[in-house]
């Protein structure tokens, strides 16, 4: 989604096609760019322990975008799921 946002969406189409808010999701941007800048920094044999953290935090965000998705009023799912 991030890359979605730095290859030229606007930031209005990912939140409606998500249903994220914007705030949400300038906050993830933020911070994915912090994460980069830092990724750069780092020595090249950290490579593959960069790449495991870039994992965990895309997983980490698709699983709070599947909440709040679940979450959201118009779905079915979500209601289901609060028994």
């Amino acid at each position: 989604m991030d890359l979605e946002l730095l290859r030229g969406r606007t930031i209005e189409e990912v939140s409606r096609e998500y249903q994220v808010t914007i705030a949400d999701l300038t906050e993830w941007r933020t911070a994915f760019l912090k994460g980069g800048e830092s990724g750069l920094k780092k020595r090249p044999d950290d490579s593959r322990y960069a790449e495991y953290e870039r994992t965990v935090g895309r997983l980490q965000m698709e699983i709070e975008l599947l909440k709040k998705k679940e979450n959201s009023p118009g779905s079915v799912r979500g209601n289901s799921l609060r028994r």
